[in-house]
This record gives structure tokens, sequence and C-alpha cells, in this order.
């Protein structure tokens, strides 16, 4: 899948438009929020795919490298499992019970995301809204990057969503918020069970989406 500067060079270009204002006007946000989807590698992937379906747009031309291509005939390579905030205690007790008992719903990606944890805080408002699906990828904390957001499961506190910032001298994580309103979080690699970076942000109608 493209990233996300691609993926909004190519939605201008199939809308016609020459400016990031005309296609922030369309998608109903600020301009400076779709500059923070370039830079952050964030996409609203439900805003996207509203204004693809509007248009008449194939979600093939917008978001797959090569645009003639087709997707993996094998569904599993693209199927979502979402985790809904009703279920993150269960998904911390047992993982595996967990995704076998979740709904999977495919989405216009190839192999980028295979999990969706719905966000129950608002510590990453307003980039992510309380309610929404992050879709994310499972990693090893070796692949951290500033300045991404992901998810991550710590013993005893669940399913948290923060923004890296840096390794602190002492080795430990730092993970800023995007809302003021809430403190910073310094982590030991010890402490996180599980790591998964996020690569869309869908706020559903789950109802809408191919279910699998």
């Amino acid at each position: 899948m493209l990233d996300a500067n691609e993926i909004i060079r190519k939605l201008k270009q199939l809308l016609g438009f020459k400016t990031d204002l005309e296609l922030a006007n369309l998608l109903g946000i600020k301009p400076n929020t779709l500059s923070s989807w370039k830079i952050r590698e964030t996409l609203r992937y439900d805003k996207i795919i509203e204004i693809c379906r509007k248009n008449k747009i194939d979600l093939n031309e917008v978001f797959l490298v090569h645009p003639n291509a087709v997707y993996n005939v094998d569904m599993d390579n693209r199927v979502v499992k979402m985790i809904a905030a009703d279920h993150h205690i269960e998904y911390c007790i047992n993982p595996k019970k967990c995704l076998a008992t979740s709904p999977s719903y495919v989405f216009p990606t190839e192999e980028e995301v295979n999990i969706g944890f719905q966000i129950v805080v608002e510590n990453m408002y307003p980039t992510i809204k309380v309610g929404s699906y992050v879709l994310s990828k499972k990693i090893d904390i070796s692949e951290i990057k500033p300045w991404h957001i992901y998810v991550i499961i710590i013993e005893q506190r669940g399913v948290l969503c923060y923004r890296f910032k840096r390794w602190t001298e002492d080795a430990n994580l730092l993970f800023i918020s995007d809302n003021p309103v809430f403190e910073n979080l310094t982590l030991q690699p010890s402490d996180i069970r599980e790591m998964f970076i996020i690569h869309g942000i869908f706020l559903p109608n789950v109802k809408k989406l191919l279910e699998y």
C-alpha cells in the first residue's frame, strides 16, 4: 500500500484538485490537519473511503501501488480483527481467545494492518477521536520510530495509545499525548507486552464494512 503522502497526492489527482486546501475542504477538515496526516503518516480512512464512494472512485486507484493490480486473492492477507472497547480486558487476559471470537473485516490494504483497537481515552484527541478504531500492525520494540503513533499493551494497565517521542538517557521510552490535558508516559521496555504501529484510523459504522 502507498504511504500517506502518495495516497493524498493520488486522491487530489483523481478528484482534479490542485491544492491541499481543496481536498481539505472536501474532507471537512482543516488544512493543517491534512498537513499533519502527511507528516505523521496517519490517515482517516473513513473520510477517504466516504469521499471515494461519493465520487465513484475505485479504491484500488487510491490505495494500491500499481493501480491496475488486483488484491491478493488470499483474503486472509487483508483481514483486520476488530477489538472493541468492551473487549480490551479480554484481549489483555487472553489475546488468542479474544482474536478468535472478534469480528473480522476487510480493509483497502494489503498486508499493512491486521488488527484494529477501539480508542476509549481522549489523550490522542484531536488526532484520534474516542470511538475510533486504529488500524495497526504488530511490531517489535526495536522497530519503534519517533513521532509515530502506537498501541501499547501494558500489564495491569491495558490497551494504551500514545505517540512515541524518544528514548531517554536511561534507556526508557518516552511517549506523549496529542491532547495537552494529558500527561506524558515513560515506560521501561520490559513494561510493554505488545506494540502495534498505527497505519490508519477508522471511525465506523462497522456494519457498512465488508465483513469476512
